[in-house]
């Protein structure tokens, strides 16, 4: 059974989380736009300069791919 001071003390955490939420929540709010907030999201993160063709850029990422057995063993319900 819980007690009235374990009670107290449980309410005051709530109360107190609940502050940290709402100051959260007001600085944090945002009413922009999906769009907006996806172009200030790239403007961010700089843009994507390559010279060369989708088909090139794929090239690449498959050539450069190596296989490996590490870790393989991981799932191995025998061991």
């Amino acid at each position: 059974m819980i007690t009235r001071e374990q009670l107290i003390k449980r309410l005051q955490e709530i109360e107190a989380e609940l502050a940290e939420l709402r100051t959260a929540l007001e600085q944090g709010w945002d009413e922009a736009s999906p769009e907006d907030r996806t172009k200030a999201f790239l403007e961010k993160c700089g843009g994507w300069e390559d010279d060369r063709t989708a088909e090139e850029i794929i090239e690449d990422i498959y050539s450069s791919r190596t296989s490996s057995d590490r870790g393989a063993g991981i799932f191995d319900e025998d061991a």
